[in-house]
């Protein structure tokens, strides 16, 4: 049985929420945590410049980015020579991969063995866990048919019985228990080695795909500590977890901010704009039930927004049922005067009290250009992001 000072945790009830926001860590991370559950990973080091770190070779170099696809986009490089890592780190670093950017890379020695999928993964429809193992791994795993993938007992001790007569080979079912145990101790969505690298004796983890969820923050000290030593990578979580509410930064030179409320109908708008060509900044939903008077979230998110030089218009859509328009827009005017907000805003507000949120704005604010039809205010704030692209 695996040994570790944490108690072993059951499953999640079946009364908790299914969907969790979830978020995927660097491999390097990832891999710490593989190391702290005692599965073995190869020699690394986590290099910020492109001075190859002190390690036997010959060496993989992987960029640190919080996205998969890495090695279909040619972010990660096999190096010969301690020259070929040098111009590898050089050629990676500050490179941008699906939004992120390339802050550190890591570098590792190579290591070889027959490549196998491996993966303990958050069952939602059972509110249990599932086995997916396959031996054959790589980045062309989605190309050898569905992964069912078999469902586990309910407890960790039943889960450690069990993997001997689903995985034969010793090494690979010690490492499925204890990314169980990995999943059960840090409540994660997903624990991933893939390849994993398979001997006749061992199994090593070649890479590490940990996704987490950020509602279990509160309760994981390790995993908040974790993101906070790495900012440049997580930038949204941690955002999230100081301001209470999501802002996702989708393009880093996207042009139209948003400061909006509504999961869904924040993405429909994304979608839209999408669709007229035009280069979304970022995602929000800035909660009004939960701004309490308080204009802090939304200088928060103009903040942000600003912070990016490519910038050039402002929507906020907020569609209100129970929240009360004309404090959203008395708390939109003070944020905007706490802000320096250098583009035109353009404002869609739906609901209750609109006609007097539209008075407070003409007093208070009166360069925010109101519209309250919804292809309108997206023509005019795609008009407006042309008008000034082509300034």
């Amino acid at each position: 049985m695996i040994r570790s000072t944490a108690p072993a945790r059951p499953l999640p009830p079946a009364n908790e929420p299914a969907h969790h926001p979830r978020m995927l860590l660097t491999e390097a991370d990832g891999k710490a945590l593989l190391a702290q559950a005692a599965i073995r990973v190869p020699p690394g080091a986590q290099t910020t410049t492109a001075t190859p770190p002190a390690i036997p070779g010959p060496w993989i170099v992987k960029a640190q980015v919080p996205a998969g696809g890495r090695g279909k986009a040619g972010l990660i490089r096999p190096a010969a020579t301690r020259t070929e890592v040098a111009a590898a780190l050089a050629a990676l670093l500050g490179a941008t991969h699906k939004s992120h950017r390339v802050h550190a890379c890591l570098v590792e020695q190579a290591v070889s063995g027959a490549e196998h999928y491996l993966a303990i993964a958050l069952d939602p429809a059972s509110n249990g866990l599932r086995l997916l193992h396959r031996a054959a791994g790589g980045i062309d795993i989605e190309n050898t048919g569905p992964l069912a993938g078999t469902l586990l007992p309910p407890d960790l001790e039943a889960i450690e019985a069990a993997l001997p007569a689903l995985i034969p080979h010793a090494a690979t079912a010690s490492v499925a228990a204890s990314l169980a145990r990995l999943v059960l101790d840090r409540e994660l969505a997903l624990a991933e080695i893939n390849p994993l690298f398979v001997t006749a004796t061992t199994a090593i983890a070649g890479d590490a795909k940990i996704v987490i969820d950020l509602n279990a923050l509160s309760r994981q000290p390790a995993l908040t500590a974790l993101l906070d030593a790495n900012p440049l990578a997580y930038p949204d979580a941690i955002r999230k977890q100081s301001s209470g509410f999501d802002y996702v930064e989708l393009d880093p030179d996207g042009q139209i901010g948003l400061l909006t409320t509504g999961a869904g109908l924040s993405m429909m708008l994304i979608d839209e704009l999408a669709a007229a060509g035009a280069r979304p900044l970022n995602f929000c939903d800035i909660r009004t039930s939960m701004l309490r008077g308080s204009p802090a979230r939304i200088v928060a998110a103009l903040s942000w927004m600003t912070a990016r030089p490519s910038l050039k218009v402002i929507l906020v859509n907020i569609f209100a049922g129970i929240t009360d328009l004309a404090e959203f827009a008395a708390l939109l005017a003070d944020a905007l005067t706490a802000s320096a907000v250098p583009v035109p805003v353009i404002a869609r507000l739906i609901g209750r009290n609109a006609a007097a949120a539209a008075e407070i704005l003409a007093a208070r604010a009166p360069g925010v250009i109101l519209e309250p039809d919804l292809t309108a205010a997206l023509a005019r704030t795609c008009a407006a992001a042309n008008a000034w692209a082509n300034a």
